[in-house]
């Protein structure tokens, strides 16, 4: 039976409208050439491990490990544009644009722009799959799903190990997409199986501060 992740499902309609209006809009977007050619080629790619993990002949735990890694490389690099594009006071975004591109008008309200003043804890919900799920909580209301005052999104950096190893350094770790609930997935592939995971999490305000990092959560892959 196919089992399709609903993170993979929502990215892959918003990252094909993303790199087409992205490819059709370079220039007023103030996209690079460069990037406009990355951009293309990991879309091409998506595009052929999406086909795969969504076709029943092909489904399956080799498919699963190529989309879920493809996932944690090109949806941070996504999110990296969205931000460039977003933040160029030099560019002037239609309505269209805000749509293709995910893009929203900052809440500049002096309340709203901190975000907490301490770290959320992370509380591990299971580990299988290909995929580590997770509730990140506010330490001081832990029975809480809601976020608190002051936290939009939340943060999350990873980065892998032996299995017996020690945290490792903070710039070890590699930032991912933020995400909306404090209910959410990190996805690996099959490569990373026997390794160690280390999740940092944050809350992040509605511009983007971060609040502090929480403690790092060492996590064994199976």
């Amino acid at each position: 039976m196919m089992i399709l992740s609903e993170k993979l499902l929502k990215f892959h309609f918003f990252y094909k409208g993303f790199v087409a209006y992205i490819v059709a809009n370079a220039t007023d977007l103030l996209i690079s050439p460069e990037q406009v050619t990355l951009l293309s080629a990991n879309w091409a790619d998506w595009e052929i491990k999406f086909k795969a993990y969504t076709t029943p002949d092909t489904y399956g735990s080799v498919s699963t490990s190529d989309i879920n890694d493809a996932y944690e490389t090109y949806a941070p690099r996504a999110e990296t544009i969205r931000i460039q594009i977003r933040d160029n006071a030099d560019i002037v975004l239609s309505g269209a644009a805000k749509i293709n591109l995910n893009i929203k008008p900052l809440d500049k309200k002096p309340s709203k722009r901190l975000p907490p003043d301490f770290a959320p804890s992370i509380g591990l919900v299971k580990v299988g799959n290909l995929s580590v799920d997770l509730f990140v909580m506010d330490p001081n209301h832990p029975s809480k799903k809601a976020k608190p005052d002051g936290a939009k999104f939340i943060g999350s950096m990873v980065a892998f190990t032996g299995s017996d190893a020690p945290p490792p350094a903070l710039d070890a770790y590699t930032t991912r997409v933020p995400e909306g609930k404090t209910n959410f997935s990190i996805l690996y592939s099959s490569d990373k199986i026997g390794k160690k995971m280390w999740i940092i999490c944050y809350y992040m305000s509605p511009t983007g501060k971060p609040s502090p990092l929480s403690a790092p959560l060492g996590v064994v892959l199976v």
